[in-house]
């Protein structure tokens, strides 16, 4: 039925184009996760990469079978990532940290051109939420533990109203070149030294590989050292917005820069939207190149209806 559904759809489009009228065009949809999905506007085309539904039963067992094991990962590796990050102790993990994931390229026309962009949903559980939640305040009392403040209060469960709410108090922030030129070489700087922390920490854990192997990876991890100290992240405005939209309060979070080697500059955008949901939140994410960035804005803030909420208030 739905292979039907989609041919006649095509065939639809390709009649309405046959008799002239070439202005029209099919709109496709998208997964949001958790029963959301938003429509293009006529003449923006969503194309799926690989889309993994948030419900169960839409699921194939392939791809029952990939979240499930992404959830037991982080269950054996989370707490210990924060022990060692905050040499605290912290509960393990038993929850659900994603309830899947969807991932499109956009592509679209303007008068200054073709435009295409890349849209990554992620759909995270509350359980990661709740129990973020409750290892900050346990990792917050114990590294203050010392000094005399006040208790640190215990969290309340995660529910999609709070989540709303507490986006509608955020005030709109703007972070200009200037601002930000500070921020980003102490980036920088700690980026190139993770970098570089890892690349070592490759050859140790390949300490048994073969010779071979060994001299490959090594040989490959020369190479990368040289390079890493040539490349930087650059950042030229950061802003932060409160939303209302068709689907609820959205916090919305847009970044342009560029990534920088030796002279040479790649600029583009990215753009981040938070959608509480009543299972879990719905993180969006749009890749863009800079000279997009306004188009691409502009349709996601018709797709989703979005309206700026100043100072805590609609």
């Amino acid at each position: 039925m739905k292979l039907w559904r989609k041919k006649i759809m095509t065939l639809a489009c390709a009649t309405c184009l046959t008799v002239g009228m070439g202005a029209v065009a099919c709109a496709d949809t998208i997964d949001l996760g958790y029963g959301q999905y938003a429509t293009t506007n006529n003449g923006v085309s969503a194309t799926a990469i690989d889309v993994v539904s948030t419900n169960p039963n839409f699921r194939t067992k392939e791809q029952n079978k990939t979240i499930n094991e992404a959830n037991q990962e982080i269950q054996k590796k989370l707490s210990d990532g924060i022990k060692e990050v905050y040499q605290v102790e912290v509960p393990p993990f038993k929850g659900n940290f994603v309830d899947g994931y969807s991932f499109y390229q956009l592509s679209g026309d303007s008068t200054l051109g073709h435009h295409t962009a890349w849209l990554m949903t992620y759909s995270m559980n509350k359980d990661m939420i709740n129990y973020s939640g409750d290892v900050s305040t346990q990792v917050i009392s114990s590294v203050m533990a010392d000094k005399k403040i006040d208790a640190v209060p215990n969290n309340k469960p995660y529910s999609k109203s709070d989540a709303e709410e507490f986006i509608t108090q955020l005030s709109l922030v703007s972070l200009d070149r200037n601002a930000l030129a500070p921020i980003m070489v102490q980036y920088n700087a700690g980026l190139q030294r993770n970098m570089i922390k890892n690349l070592n920490q490759t050859v140790i854990d390949e300490a048994n590989v073969s010779p071979k192997e060994r001299q490959v990876t090594e040989e490959t991890i020369e190479v990368l050292k040289k390079i890493i100290p040539n490349l930087t992240v650059g950042a030229t405005d950061i802003s932060f917005k409160p939303y209302s939209s068709k689907f609820g309060t959205i916090a919305g979070l847009n970044m342009r820069g560029s990534l920088n080697y030796d002279g040479f500059m790649l600029p583009g955008s990215l753009n981040a939207y938070i959608l509480p949901q009543n299972e879990g939140i719905s993180i969006q994410v749009l890749a863009t190149e800079d000279t997009s960035r306004d188009y691409w804005l502009g349709q996601l803030e018709s797709m989703y209806s979005l309206k700026t909420l100043k100072g805590g208030h609609k």
